[in-house]
């Protein structure tokens, strides 16, 4: 049996915003005696005009702006608000620091049907524009890694895939619009974050000031080899270090790269610089960063593979590759539902459940939390009945239903014992759903038999 689900998009960058619209077609089979749900199939249907984030001040995004252009973009699109299935709002790069990021969320959020994926942070940031790139896809047909560096106007985030799994994901701050300029080329904002980077390159570049095209290339050139040193594994200054965003990645030697974000465009077009106007685009140092970026990948041993997706990357990536189905035989309850940004409790020793549970439930005092652990593939109902005992021990003291992700495919009969145990609290317990500590997660309602998760990869590490 087939569903097909409405999803949306919308990605609120630094420079850019974007909304798309996209089908999920997920099929039911019954292969054993147990049905199987999965996601078979994911269509673009729409994708929106790029629109300059409409900001009223530096720091202050335009709420009643924004909310007219995605308002206009569903008309344009044809699409009422509950066709929505699911969804992902992201506020993404420099915007999700901005003074009013979370107001912006709060009037969005009922966009996106039964989720909000709220501010991502870079690691997830880089995860979905890494999907959106290709770069998953692509992995699966070379033996070799693959890592896609989005750069935008405030960040470049990057994730690496091999065999189409995450291997690593980290973010800097570096991109196009970390300087900005006026109609006469005169600077007229420096993000504090390259202020040391600056110092160091000895640059005179200061507010007001006229932009002089050999300071800004000493500096878009140095990012440039910045990210080459990354992509190659070779041992990272003090400069580049401070520009990581949180951690820094887990060791790299990359033969294979692609770009997407805004600035990827200036990377592949051949757009070339002779003077300030070549620059100057769209008032700030992007075309030039994508400039630098080309010119030193000629002649290196990395092969530059081109993205799927460049400036729409993200929002491709939200909108299509940020939904996780549930198994098909699971115990929801959709009065409690939707659920969003749960933090996950991930359980590693499944017999000190209860010990485990308790020592962690205190990190996340005044939130409700999901209890995630992988478990046996065919736990006997004695384990089933000694696992239930243990959530509920460990969760006596909260006053919240019993929420429990595994990843094996024993989620009824867990959470059928959970209901018989604790006939007071509201049960939802999910199956193949794989997560880690530090997740985030929202769950909606269910549709087809099936509970839609979004897992939000490692959301507030950093």
């Amino acid at each position: 049996m087939r569903q097909e689900l409405l999803s949306v998009g919308i990605d609120l960058g630094t420079t850019t915003s974007q909304v798309i619209f996209s089908r999920i077609t997920i099929e039911s089979s019954v292969i054993t005696a147990i049905p199987e749900v999965e996601i078979i199939e994911k269509s673009i249907l729409y994708r929106s005009k790029i629109y300059f984030t409409p900001m009223k001040t530096v720091g202050v995004i335009d709420v009643e702006q924004l909310k007219k252009v995605i308002v206009d973009e569903y008309e344009a699109a044809g699409v009422l608000k509950e066709d929505i299935a699911t969804g992902a709002i992201i506020i993404t790069g420099e915007t999700a620091r901005k003074k009013n990021a979370a107001e912006v969320l709060a009037v969005l959020s009922d966009f996106a049907g039964d989720f909000v994926v709220a501010t991502a942070g870079p690691d997830l940031e880089s995860v979905l524009a890494g999907y959106g790139a290709g770069a998953a896809e692509l992995s699966e047909q070379l033996p070799e890694k693959i890592a896609n560096f989005d750069i935008g106007g405030g960040t470049t985030n990057a994730a690496v895939f091999q065999a189409g799994q995450v291997q690593d994901s980290f973010a800097l701050d570096i991109g196009g619009r970390l300087i900005c300029l006026d109609e006469q080329h005169r600077i007229t904002y420096i993000s504090k974050k390259i202020n040391e980077l600056i110092q160091k390159l000895g640059l005179p570049l200061s507010l007001g000031a006229n932009a002089n095209l050999n300071e800004l290339i000493k500096l878009t050139d140095a990012f440039a080899a910045m990210l080459l040193n990354i992509a190659l594994g070779k041992t990272l200054d003090g400069e580049t270090k401070r520009l990581f965003i949180g951690h820094m990645h887990q060791g790299l030697h990359l033969r294979n790269i692609m770009f997407s974000g805004g600035v990827a465009e200036f990377i592949y077009n051949g757009h070339e610089i002779r003077d300030m106007k070549d620059v100057n685009l769209f008032g700030d140092i992007g075309p030039l960063l994508g400039w630098s970026i080309r010119k030193i990948l000629k002649d290196r041993p990395i092969t530059l593979l081109l993205a799927k997706e460049k400036i729409r990357a993200t929002v491709i990536g939200a909108g299509s590759y940020s939904l996780h189905i549930s198994g098909s035989t699971v115990i929801f309850d959709d009065s409690v539902v939707p659920l969003k940004n749960l933090p996950v409790l991930k359980i590693k020793n499944i017999e000190l459940m209860r010990e485990e549970i308790i020592n962690k439930r205190y990190l996340f005092p005044e939130e409700m939390v999901a209890i995630a652990f992988a478990g046996e593939r065919s736990p006997s109902y004695c384990k089933i009945k000694e696992m239930a005992a243990a959530i509920i021990a460990g969760l006596q003291e909260f006053d919240q239903p019993l929420i429990v992700v595994v990843e094996h495919d024993f989620a009824k009969a867990l959470g059928q014992t959970l209901q018989l145990l604790a006939v007071d609290k509201s049960v939802i317990c999910l199956d193949c759903i794989k997560t880690e500590t530090g997740d985030y997660i929202d769950i909606g309602k269910s549709v087809a038999s099936v509970v839609p998760v979004v897992v939000k990869t490692l959301l507030f590490k950093s």
